[in-house]
């Protein structure tokens, strides 16, 4: 949760954005076009679909499509909630109570509770709710609607009524160029050799990658060293 929408009275989770969760640092790459729809999802004026459903593997880019969505609008000064349904489980289904008071209302990990009778009955109510109250709804999960193993058709309409993208993962060559856009914004010397030593160590797992990334950006700026190889063998 972030910025003014941490007023909902019901909301326990200490949930926090990732500082470098923003558009202008996600390499959209095979994901141009659910980019694209994202972005305008996101700052352009309501339109007749008011939900946006991803769905990919783990590292696609979903977690940091939603934050920077909800730091889009909080820095627009409007109410925004991003909610990790994976981390909600210890909680009742109120917690989406009065969410569509918020101008973007963004749930990531809807897998975790696909199946759960009250939890989908709530997020089904959530949805009619934002829909007559004019909030937009950003949703992500690791499956589309259809193979999600909801246990409400209704719900499973609902979600893939709207759009409905898939993100793919980086390959290597993209993941790559990412690992550099990140350190350049950081102005971080990244070594090509260096750099390629951190995907051959964590390849498959971008969030790995990026918080290895965060810790040798902190760890290289205290010890007053430059990024190389036995250094980051120090760090993992």
């Amino acid at each position: 949760m972030t910025g003014p929408a941490s007023a909902h009275p019901q909301l326990a989770l200490n949930v926090r954005l990732r500082d470098d969760s923003a558009f202008d640092n996600f390499l959209a790459a095979r994901n141009a076009e659910a980019f694209d729809r994202v972005v305008a999802f996101t700052t352009n004026t309501p339109g007749p679909t008011a939900l946006l459903y991803l769905w990919g593997e783990r590292g696609a880019g979903k977690t940091h499509l939603l934050e920077a969505a909800c730091r889009e609008r909080h820095a627009r000064g409007e109410r925004c909630v991003y909610l990790p349904l994976a981390d909600a489980g210890q909680f009742a289904p109120a917690l989406l109570d009065e969410l569509e008071q918020a101008a973007l209302v963004c749930l990531d990990d809807l897998d975790a509770v696909a199946g759960e009778r009250a939890w989908e009955t709530a997020l089904f109510a959530l949805i009619e709710r934002a829909k007559a109250s004019g909030a937009r709804l950003l949703v992500a999960a690791a499956a589309n609607p259809r193979h999600l193993g909801l246990a409400m058709p209704e719900l499973r309409t609902r979600l893939g009524a709207g759009w409905v993208y898939q993100l793919h993962a980086l390959n290597d060559q993209e993941k790559l160029s990412a690992l550099g856009q990140r350190a350049r914004q950081r102005g971080l010397d990244l070594p090509d050799e260096v750099a390629r030593y951190i995907l051959s160590r964590h390849a498959r797992d971008t969030h790995a990658v990026f918080a290895l990334l965060d810790r040798l950006d902190r760890a290289a700026l205290a010890a007053q060293r430059r990024l190389t190889i036995p250094f980051v063998r120090g760090l993992e």
